[in-house]
């Protein structure tokens, strides 16, 4: 028994390493790998797993610990300062796109009960596709990363009500339903306090102690138990244990040790967040597809139209621009990891036929395809929209110029400003090396610039903020 389960692992792993390397080789993002990977794993080809939901269930903690990541990129003077983006945009995107959908949903013969389930599924978008992408394009910390980022962590508090009103709605116990999301919401405020309390008092102190030790097993350990024990506690509560690692990682981005925990974490996370993508791969029945190609790419299209303008709008009412409206639309278009869960669940109720849930799966499957090339190709998507509308003056400022210059020669251009960025800069300064550094995130680019270093907000990956700094001048990069 043991050598049939190491064997499915050894095989899987060898699908995965293959798909990922050919994909980097036609330069497609993992991700699309990962879910190839999951459907020539899954029950439609070699079946190498009796029950993909076992896969399923670590592949979360995948989800768990790419929160955790995030939280560690904010703070919560930060998120205080984005609450009109978080509960103001993220609300009203929840809402318009769920009646929205439900109504088109209605209209194509489903009973109310799974018109609003369909709804809730299509209001969410997938966290673990947009943050990765994100990572990996170098736009978390543009203003549309943060639009993005904020209308997602209004949707994984949304889920929590989803979950609460589906299976009351299947037992037609609608009184109940508002009761119920009541209780939740109060047993949420409670969890948020204990998690905030422990983070702000408790945490640091144990990661101090923990690294006068100096044993890196044991700083890695402890925050791997953390980041689940975080998971555990929002999940024990009925709320998702995304939301618990995030909010853990948000008390600790304000410590000293921010950055080595990031560093501890990523492989854990990236390796999950593999296992997560090749799960998703596993759910998709392709005889579905062949079956109802013609509804599946209809749902992509609804889902891409409805949210993408949706989103846009709002944005632009909250004061954005509206190229980064555009982007943060078409970032956010696909169906969410949490959308397979309602999925199951509304299946296990008996409010959807295995025919629609397995459409809706192929929907989200196909939507979380595409998004990573739209991501990495959204300026030239949104341009192009822009001039069929006949409106062209409005470029993307941030990428295309910089609100820098400098007049250096023979310097050196760093390229981040983190702990290498900033031992490199002292090395420099002791042997009297001119540099110029470069950094996106606007913390830490203020708190240098007060500190006296040469410091600019910049992608390294733009044209014209390497031009800003000189870099045909510079002696080193």
């Amino acid at each position: 028994m043991a050598h049939g389960i190491f064997l499915e692992i050894i095989f899987l792993l060898a699908i995965a390493v293959f798909a990922v390397w050919s994909f980097k080789r036609i330069k497609l993002p993992p991700i699309l790998a990962y879910l190839v990977a999951g459907i020539v794993a899954g029950p439609q080809f070699l079946e190498l797993f009796e029950n993909p939901s076992d896969v399923a269930l670590v592949a979360e903690l995948g989800i768990v610990f790419l929160l955790f990541s995030l939280g560690l990129e904010f703070s919560v003077p930060k998120l205080v300062a984005m609450r009109h983006l978080v509960f103001g945009v993220g609300s009203a995107q929840v809402i318009i796109c769920l009646l929205l959908v439900m109504v088109a949903a209605y209209f194509t013969g489903q009973s109310w009960s799974a018109a609003f389930v369909i709804g809730s599924i299509f209001a969410l978008s997938s966290t673990a596709v947009v943050v990765k992408s994100l990572n990996e394009s170098g736009l978390t910390q543009t203003k549309r990363g943060q639009i993005s980022i904020s209308i997602l962590l209004f949707q994984d508090i949304a889920v929590v009500p989803f979950l609460i009103a589906i299976p009351l709605l299947a037992a037609e116990g609608g009184e109940n339903v508002m009761t119920a999301i009541l209780i939740a919401l109060a047993k949420g405020a409670v969890v948020v306090a204990i998690l905030l309390s422990v983070g702000k008092w408790i945490l640091p102190k144990v990661f101090n102690e923990v690294a006068q030790v100096r044993t890196d097993e044991l700083f890695v350990l402890t925050a791997i138990l953390v980041t689940v024990m975080a998971g555990t506690l929002t999940s024990f509560f009925g709320l998702s244990m995304a939301l618990g690692a995030f909010l853990a990682g948000m008390m600790l981005s304000e410590s000293q040790f921010k950055h080595q925990l990031e560093a501890d974490i990523r492989p854990f996370r990236d390796i999950l967040m593999g296992l997560f993508f090749i799960s998703v791969g596993m759910t998709l029945d392709i005889t579905v597809i062949v079956r109802h190609w013609p509804w599946i790419l209809a749902g992509v299209a609804t889902l891409l139209v409805i949210k993408t303008i949706v989103i846009k709008q709002l944005a632009l009412m909250a004061g954005e621009t509206r190229k980064d409206g555009w982007s943060a639309g078409l970032m956010l278009f696909q169906m969410g990891e949490f959308g397979f869960v309602l999925v199951a669940l509304a299946q296990q109720v008996e409010l959807f036929t295995p025919d629609l849930a397995s459409a809706l799966v192929a929907i989200g499957v196909l939507s979380m395809a595409v998004t990573p090339s739209l991501i990495t190709n959204h300026r030239h998507i949104v341009t192009k929209v822009d001039r069929f509308f006949g409106k062209y003056e409005d470029e993307y400022v941030e990428e295309e110029s910089a609100n820098f210059a400098s007049h250096l020669s023979g310097h050196v251009v760093i390229c981040g400003f983190g702990r290498v960025g900033q031992t490199v800069s002292r090395f420099l300064r002791a042997e009297a090396v001119p540099y110029i550094a470069l950094d996106v995130d606007p913390v830490r680019v203020a708190e240098a610039q007060a500190a006296g270093e040469n410091v600019q907000f910049g992608h390294a990956r733009d044209r014209a903020i390497l031009e800003a700094a000189c870099v045909a001048s510079a002696k080193l990069v």
